[in-house]
């Protein structure tokens, strides 16, 4: 009976692999901002048809007898699966790209690219079975990681062990309810039970080297400036380098700007806009690193903290200025707490005796 299974298995592996990318593009393109609460129902969904599509599946296969009617439901589950997995992690990818930089969240891509190749390779149904709870396990921490600072209405270390141990209690009951589904999943236990306390043990250490972005907060703005003034009306009012071809540089996406540093200028001025969920709160600050080049790394030379209140649509804004600053590769840190990145900001200082300003309102 097995054998029939692991032989669906591994005929329709590429099916499930197209099901679970198509599911991650469409929810990439539909998903509102992460404080909207059409997002936590979206998520909870997808989450909730995985879960109980795993233990359907289950069903099918205790039932013993592989016949047609089993085997269609067996793959039409197996299709759902893929197809809410994929959007489940759709969910994790899309807000960490919206919120801080691909250099920041690589890993959660990581985690994506490892998901996927591994539904390619399959070839068994004790191996489809561990590797969808997996996948369904990752998917709920991290929703529980994006979302529980919402509710909370708070951003910081607290919040993620809340929702780290909320993602274990869940874990721990989905799998032991799993194992009386079929023989197979009673088999599986062992195993499931171990990525079920693994995988918020890896999450933790991805958090504690800070390669978790700070989501839900996202960086709307930032940019570099010759001076930043804030108006009795709230406003900022920025002078910025006129960009000669400025067209053709924004083609360029990943280029590093340039900072002419004048005789007139006394240092350099950071602005940013974070967007937060309304009434949550953060302690942020801005971190400015110099590239040392001898020792071929980043070397932290200033910090400015200040308070973050969320509930603006253009983002809480702030500016910090570093003054005596160095020809050479600079980049500023938006944090959380010193921590978590939100975003970065990287630009090249250069000497040059004038410029053309330009005025902008923030």
């Amino acid at each position: 009976m097995f054998r029939k299974f692991s032989s669906m298995i591994r005929h329709t592996s590429h099916v499930t692999t197209i099901l679970f990318v198509v599911g991650f593009v469409i929810d990439m393109i539909i998903l509102p901002d992460i404080d909207h609460p059409l997002t936590r129902y979206i998520g909870l969904a997808h989450l909730t048809v995985v879960a109980i599509l795993i233990m359907f599946r289950e069903w099918v296969v205790s039932r013993n007898t592989a016949s047609k009617l089993e085997q269609k439901l067996y793959s039409l589950s197996s299709f759902g699966i893929s197809f809410s997995s994929g959007a489940a992690l759709s969910f994790i990818c899309v807000y960490a790209f919206r919120s801080a930089a691909l250099s920041v969240s690589w890993p959660l891509f990581l985690i994506l690219a490892v998901c996927i190749i591994a539904n390619e390779f399959v070839s068994t149904h004790g191996f489809r079975l561990a590797l969808d709870v997996g996948i369904l396990l990752i998917a709920s921490l991290f929703f529980a990681i994006f979302n529980i600072p919402v509710l909370l209405k708070v951003q910081n270390d607290v919040t993620f062990l809340i929702s780290t141990a909320v993602t274990v209690v869940f874990s721990i009951v989905y799998v032991y309810l799993l194992q009386f589904t079929s023989e197979s999943a009673k088999e599986e236990t062992p195993k499931i039970f171990a990525l079920a306390l693994g995988i918020p043990m890896f999450v933790g250490m991805l958090y504690i080297l800070n390669v978790i972005p700070a989501v839900p907060l996202s960086l709307n703005h930032a940019g570099v400036y010759h001076s930043v003034i804030r108006t009795s009306e709230g406003a900022f009012i920025v002078y910025a380098e006129k960009e000669d071809g400025i067209f053709l540089r924004r083609l360029i996406p990943f280029r590093t700007l340039v900072y002419h540093m004048t005789s007139t200028d006394s240092g350099v001025y950071f602005f940013s806009a974070v967007h937060a969920p309304a009434e949550i709160t953060a302690p942020l600050s801005h971190v400015w690193e110099e590239y040392d080049e001898k020792k071929k790394q980043w070397v932290e030379r200033s910090v400015i903290s200040f308070g973050l209140e969320g509930g603006r649509a253009d983002g809480y804004r702030a500016y910090s200025f570093k003054e005596s600053i160095d020809e050479g590769l600079w980049r500023v840190s938006v944090k959380v707490d010193t921590k978590r990145v939100v975003g970065r900001y990287t630009f090249f200082v250069e000497r040059k005796e004038s410029v053309i300003l330009e005025k902008d309102s923030l």
